[in-house]
């Protein structure tokens, strides 16, 4: 199976990679789902209008795992807007969260999965390093904060375990792009091949 990962730039795509949330969500989440209604069976919030997205396609080329990168929020992140930590230690110009990684069920075993964990690590590397960003927020139940540590996105907890809007317990956490650079020493070389003069 080969997948193509981008950036979206196009509203027809930006649809889709909406339609695929709520499809995630109704399986996963489906008080979530009531809760919020969403009457054209497409997931998205107020931090999508601050936030660049990344989509994985399939060789079919339908939308088979999603990222998006909030960053400048003038609302907020929603991790700090819905869990209780301190927070006055992040700089908000360097700043965001990464939320809404998505994996359709269909490509949740070790091998795919892994492969699109790397390809999200890699745009996340070279696009928070563009914007300055020096740590992204993650609200991340256990059993994927665990996860993700496997694959070399060592969050940290900065917080107590709590409810977090309709999903679950969940820790407030927080990933230093330094930290996921040194984890990933690859994925600095290829940002200093392409974009370091």
């Amino acid at each position: 199976m080969n997948f193509t990962f981008l950036e979206v730039c196009d509203k027809e795509l930006l649809e889709r990679v909406f339609a695929f949330r709520y499809k995630i969500l109704l399986e996963t989440y489906p008080e979530y789902i009531q809760v919020f209604k969403f009457p054209d069976a497409k997931e998205y919030d107020k931090y999508d209008n601050y936030s660049v997205h990344f989509a994985a396609l399939d060789d079919d080329g339908k939308v088979c795992a999603t990222v998006r990168l909030i960053h400048h929020s003038p609302i907020g992140y929603p991790t700090e807007n819905s869990m209780t930590f301190d927070n006055s230690m992040f700089e908000r110009e360097k700043l965001g969260e990464m939320s809404r990684i998505f994996v359709g069920a269909k490509y949740r075993n070790i091998q795919t999965t892994k492969k699109i964990i790397q390809a999200v690590k890699t745009f996340m590397y070279i696009k928070m390093m563009k914007l300055g960003i020096e740590y992204t927020y993650g609200s991340l139940e256990e059993s994927f904060f665990r996860l993700l540590r496997i694959y070399k996105m060592n969050y940290e907890i900065v917080g107590k375990k709590q409810m977090y809007e309709h999903v679950g317990l969940r820790y407030p956490s927080i990933l230093y792009t330094e930290r996921l650079g040194i984890d990933n020493p690859e994925i600095v070389g290829l940002y200093r091949s392409n974009y370091e003069a």
